[in-house]
């Protein structure tokens, strides 16, 4: 008898909790991530490919100019 009292009384409660309104949840968009670009690196002697990828700003940033670089002149350097 206790076990049906018990459950009449939790059915007449249910209704009432699932019309409750769920608790407004505000949705924040996460910020886009910028566009990976991904190129082929060239390694003289080795049989492994490389990839390097970054942004477009860090690819415009990085300087094209290699002529300085001591291991592609032999370390002779501008003069």
């Amino acid at each position: 008898m206790l076990t049906l009292v018990l459950s009449l009384a939790l059915s007449a409660a249910a209704p009432e909790a699932a019309t409750e309104a769920p608790a407004p949840t505000t949705a924040t968009a996460k910020p886009a991530k910028p566009k990976k670009i991904c190129r082929t690196d060239v390694n003289t002697g080795s049989r492994l490919k490389g990839r390097t990828c970054k942004t477009q700003e860090q690819w415009d940033a990085q300087p094209q100019d290699v002529g300085g670089d001591v291991r592609m002149n032999g370390g002779a350097g501008a003069r």
